[in-house]
């Protein structure tokens, strides 16, 4: 009889601890943050991705989550790390929360449906988290309903600082401006010249021929008057001889 007893308690925990995995399952969040770095897993867990987030994992050192909820049947959860150097840390003792009144370790604060909770972890540094360097690389935090109603985000506040933004491409320096304005300006002037030899190369190769041209012109002007010249002398001689012919006539 006892041993009967036993085995019907033990079947009577069963049946419980089946029952209580849907009432989790059915307790839901929504991201109504529109930021890209919240994520929704398994309806009830929130994910804030610090590596996506514009803030420097190894000095966050808190997470503010503002939410709305039905607060008539009191709610609350649980809260996690999640990395690849230190695995998924849980501490149900100092990371649960809930409702005021709850007796939870963090009380989220607020009334009327409209509510934020706090979880201050303190920064952990890259000893923690890692490097954004390593192979595999990831923070996470997380937060999971697991009692109450559904419950909307509505914002993430981060502690910590703000990553560095990546180098600027630097500008052209002023000494490679002036040896391009002076290797341009050279280049000009080399063009410039060459173009001005080779202009007067051909001033004077048109110089040479017109010299030519008028020295042949010159030459050719003398040959025709020395030829008229001579017409003249020899037609001179002629009539001479023909008048001394006349007289010895005579």
């Amino acid at each position: 009889m006892k041993i009967s007893k036993i085995f019907a308690g033990m079947s009577a925990l069963a049946i419980a601890a089946t029952m209580a995995i849907p009432a989790f399952a059915d307790t839901t969040f929504t991201n109504d943050t529109g930021l890209d770095y919240i994520e929704v897993k398994e309806g009830n867990q929130l994910y804030v991705d610090l590596a996506a987030s514009p803030y420097d994992p190894a000095t966050v050192s808190a997470v503010k989550i503002s939410f709305s909820i039905d607060d008539s049947d009191g709610f609350g959860g649980g809260l996690m790390l999640n990395s690849k150097k230190s695995g998924w840390d849980q501490n149900d003792t100092d990371w649960s929360w809930g409702n005021e009144g709850a007796e939870k370790a963090i009380t989220a604060e607020g009334s009327d449906g409209a509510y934020t909770l706090t979880f201050d972890f303190g920064a952990k540094g890259e000893e923690y988290w890692g490097a954004p360097t390593d192979e595999e690389y990831w923070a996470q935090v997380v937060c999971q309903l697991w009692w109450g109603k559904d419950a909307s985000i509505t914002g993430i506040e981060i502690t910590g600082e703000e990553k560095a933004a990546a180098p600027e491409s630097q500008p052209e320096s002023k000494a490679d401006e002036s040896s391009n304005n002076s290797s341009e300006s050279k280049a000009d002037e080399s063009s410039s010249k060459a173009a001005e030899t080779a202009s007067s190369k051909a001033a004077v190769n048109n110089n040479t021929t017109t010299t030519a041209s008028s020295a042949a012109a010159a030459s050719d002007n003398t040959n025709q008057a020395t030829g008229a010249t001579a017409g003249l002398a020899l037609a001179g001689l002629a009539l001479a001889g023909a008048v001394a012919v006349v007289s010895k006539r005579k």
